[in-house]
């Protein structure tokens, strides 16, 4: 009964939503919600819709074996965010197009199609984690567990557009936000008398991916992608009501990315210092409720993780429904485009069980693979910012290629894959100087004058 309790409370909510909340097929209403969002339900919706899955499995594993280390790739984040706000935000909110990329040049079909791929690979990757903690916690098969939750977010994201994306991802958020303190409190009940609070800070060596330095810099590089040059990030910031009101809920993101970070960190932490032995170092603490054995903490726990995933999966077949319709010129509903990406983010996510094996844990898996189409569009997207003239047509898919070759050169070329930090700081430097060097090469040379 009390195992039940929590997911029978959640799938409530899921049904009132999608009962109350409908979209009409209008693409103003169904991916804008009509431009009516204030900054406090933008700033919500953009920091529920990143914290995926991802973030419940993937911190407190790294809060287990490394402390607070990972705070710096958090100052990165916001520094990254305010620096979107405040430079790359402009052109963007003040255009009417479908889709960001419109905006950003009339070859708007090769961007849309990378960042549809980028989104596929991102989301695919995070919704196999879903699985994988379901599977742990639930038993049965990951690849089962993967469909059920993909079921369960589009109950209302295909019938209330983002109204209803946004209005439940405020439910998710308060259900992150309270279960991970809930976890902190109850792990800290359970600490052993005398045991000293130390963890790590900083990490100096170099060669490893939580190295203090990179981790700074690839999250701030790193932001520029992901809350600038994505459909999926922007979508709820550009449906606010004015520019300020955008700026607002970008930077307030961040600083909401770094408390639920280190929220999930001190739970890792936690784990660490009631010393379990034998914890699944991917997954620790879904490992931990396994073991516990008690009915309300396991009950508190799958609904974290279902709305965890099923909050990024929401915003994630929403915004590349978008520019699917964009990219197809299509005059078909925007739902029609959005369950399309539903069946392909799943398939994505069943094609990531294969390959995880290689990666040593999902934090490595996650950031690595969204480098290979990251790098270049933050490349673009730089050189669209600061030297709009120097953007050519020749140059966006030189950036996507060249940022996708290094990035599969570091994954790839040696017996592990390089650490993502610097894989995403080699991807997009060489993106942008890709994109900068294809307007020299395709300047119009001045006509030689003829002999008088």
């Amino acid at each position: 009964m009390l195992f039940a309790a929590p997911l029978a409370v959640y799938v409530a909510v899921i049904v009132l939503i999608t009962l109350r909340k409908r979209s009409t097929s209008a693409d103003a209403d169904f991916f804008f919600a009509g431009r009516r969002l204030n900054a406090i339900q933008a700033f919500i919706s953009v920091l529920s819709s990143e914290t995926s899955v991802a973030t419940t499995v993937v911190f407190p594993a790294a809060g287990l074996t490394s402390g607070y280390v990972l705070l710096w790739l958090v100052a990165g984040y916001v520094v990254g965010r305010t620096i979107v706000a405040l430079f790359y935000l402009r052109k963007l909110y003040e255009s009417s197009r479908l889709t960001i990329y419109q905006t950003m040049t009339t070859s708007h079909q090769v961007l849309e199609g990378s960042y549809l791929l980028a989104k596929y690979i991102s989301g695919g990757v995070r919704l196999f984690i879903g699985g994988y903690a379901l599977h742990q916690l639930l038993g049965g098969y990951t690849i089962v567990w993967i469909p059920v939750v993909a079921v369960c977010a589009a109950t209302y994201s295909l019938t209330g557009g983002l109204k209803a994306v946004v209005l439940m991802d405020q439910v998710q958020g308060a259900l992150i936000v309270g279960a991970g303190v809930f976890l902190c409190v109850f792990l800290m009940t359970r600490l052993p008398t005398g045991v000293k609070w130390a963890p790590a800070f900083i990490n100096l060596n170099w060669s490893q991916s939580n190295f203090f330095g990179a981790l700074f810099l690839g999250g701030a590089v790193l932001s520029i992608g992901t809350h600038g040059a994505d459909q999926d990030m922007l979508l709820r910031v550009l449906a606010t009501k004015n520019l300020r009101e955008a700026r607002k809920s970008l930077i307030f993101s961040g600083v909401g990315a770094a408390f639920l970070i280190a929220l999930y960190l001190t739970v890792g932490y936690l784990l660490g210092l009631l010393r379990v032995a034998d914890l699944d170092p991917r997954s620790p603490l879904a490992d931990y409720v396994m073991k516990s054995n008690l009915a309300l903490l396991k009950g508190v726990f799958l609904v974290l993780l279902l709305a965890a995933a099923m909050s990024t999966l929401d915003s994630t077949i929403h915004s590349t429904g978008a520019v699917w319709k964009s990219l197809m010129n299509s005059s078909l509903s925007g739902r029609y485009w959005s369950f399309l990406s539903l069946i392909l983010i799943t398939t994505a996510a069943v094609c990531f069980y294969s390959v995880s094996g290689r990666h040593e844990n999902f934090l490595d898996l996650a950031m690595g693979c969204m480098n290979y189409i990251n790098g270049g569009m933050i490349g673009i997207f730089t050189t669209f910012t600061f030297f709009p003239k120097r953007l050519k047509p020749a140059g966006i898919p030189l950036a996507l290629v060249s940022g996708f070759v290094v990035t599969t050169v570091c994954e790839w070329a040696f017996s592990h894959p390089l650490p993502w930090t610097y894989t995403v700081l080699l991807s997009s430097g060489t993106a942008l100087l890709c994109c900068l060097s294809a307007s020299l090469l395709t300047q119009e040379r001045p006509a030689t004058p003829g002999l008088l």
